[in-house]
């Protein structure tokens, strides 16, 4: 193979960030569709559903705010777990605008299992991080998507 000339001041991108956090976003990816198609749910739909069971009774708006998800996207998410009969919403009491969000039990027995392998495959991501890199690792992450 012959030796190739570098342009001046070029990278190499193994050393890269980006291409870290991206290979480690593919890889995630994959595990996670793998396991979710076994319950015929998205990613996007288990952290709504998981949101819904932790707050009972929220509506849209409350769900948008919580997990930074866009109104649309949301209501065809709703649409499907409620089709799945996985959620129930009811018109709040005295407002006919805002729907409450409930999350069933046939919802809430898929979440539990789910949420166990979810907690699997976390458990594999950081097992080789030892635990107050581990926290400050998270940490980092999470004011890093929380700073606008």
């Amino acid at each position: 193979m012959p030796v190739r000339k570098k342009p001046p001041k070029s990278e190499n991108p193994k050393g890269s960030i980006f291409l870290l956090f991206h290979q480690v976003q593919q890889k995630m990816d994959i595990e996670q569709k793998n396991l979710f198609l076994k319950y015929d749910i998205t990613p996007r739909q288990f952290i709504v559903l998981q949101t819904i069971d932790f707050q009972p009774g929220s509506n849209q708006n409350e769900i948008v705010k919580s997990i930074n998800i866009d109104r649309s996207t949301l209501s065809k998410i709703i649409e499907k777990l409620e089709s799945k009969n996985y959620i129930s919403s009811q018109h709040k009491e005295g407002d006919k605008r805002h729907k409450q969000l409930n999350i069933s039990s046939k919802g809430r027995s898929t979440l539990r299992r789910l949420q166990h392998n979810v907690k699997d495959l976390e458990n594999i991501f950081i097992k080789e991080i030892d635990l107050d890199t581990k926290k400050k690792f998270l940490s980092s992450l999470r004011a890093y998507v929380t700073n606008k």
